[in-house]
């Protein structure tokens, strides 16, 4: 019965502090390139890079499959930019709670905000690196159809999932430090395991539902659906349905493993 509480007391806290929360991402997402020279450019220019030696390497060195009449480059950039946000995301809201440990200390101050500030801070820079995405799309004629006001749903849904999975992780953090190394071999083998450079149709039948059990798979997916007119998130239903009851269970796993340990950690950081 408490799990059942705690977690509508999280999100009416969240969102009683939503000033607080917009006010402190903005702030980390200037804070991060603070003192370089090119400053918030940094934040395009390296996933930039990355997706330039990911396509040329997949497209030019290894075959990784027909991807139908769609060119292979808006494919694999239309997967990969959310792909690069969840990563970056998660990676920076696990440790939230070890980099912002003096606000921990302050009393009156809803540290279950922190992991937010991250993942909004990221996703700041996620709008801008989408824009980009969406101009190299026009520029092979492939232009923003009625279907894409549907990654604004597919937005909504990268940010749950990542704060679910970051409520946990972060929490554990405070406690485990080893996580965050493991936390890198799960982004690696998750970024291996989700089709953003090849296509799911060079499996079997069976492996392609093995495959789709990777909640990425999902919002990956949808965000091709959305940039290039392919499908509406409705025509999905069983992935959906699938996508939304795990997503929801790492949420109350995670709020609950929260709740039991956050009173320690003042004593810890």
């Amino acid at each position: 019965m408490k799990l059942l509480t705690s977690t509508p007391r999280l999100i009416r806290e969240i969102y009683e502090d939503r000033r607080l929360l917009i006010d402190l991402s903005a702030k980390d997402m200037q804070r991060r390139f603070s003192g370089t020279y090119f400053g918030l450019l940094w934040g395009i220019l390296q996933p930039l890079m990355t997706i330039i030696v990911y396509w040329a390497v997949f497209q030019f060195g290894f075959r990784s499959g027909d991807v139908g009449e769609v060119p292979y480059v808006l494919w694999f950039i239309s997967g990969i930019v959310i792909w690069l946000y969840i990563s970056e995301a998660f990676t920076f809201a696990s440790n939230s709670f070890l980099e912002y440990n003096y606000l921990i200390q302050k009393v009156k101050f809803n540290v279950n905000i922190l992991p937010l500030v991250k993942i909004l801070s990221s996703f700041y820079i996620h709008l801008f690196f989408l824009i980009i995405v969406m101009l190299i799309c026009a520029c092979f004629g492939y232009y923003p159809t009625l279907r894409f006001l549907q990654i604004l749903y597919y937005m909504a849904a990268s940010i749950i999932l990542v704060f679910a999975m970051s409520i946990l992780s972060s929490s554990i953090m405070v406690f485990f430090r080893d996580l965050n190394q493991i936390i890198s071999i799960i982004l690696l083998m998750g970024m291996w395991g989700t089709p953003i450079a090849w296509n799911m149709d060079m499996f079997s039948s069976d492996i392609q539902r093995i495959l789709k059990l990777n909640p990425f798979y999902y919002l990956v997916e949808g965000y091709r659906d959305s940039i290039l007119g392919r499908k509406w998130f409705w025509e999905r239903p069983v992935l959906g349905a699938y996508f939304w009851i795990l997503t929801f269970v790492i949420l109350i796993a995670g709020i609950h493993i929260y709740t039991r340990l956050k009173p320690h950690f003042a004593d810890t950081v």
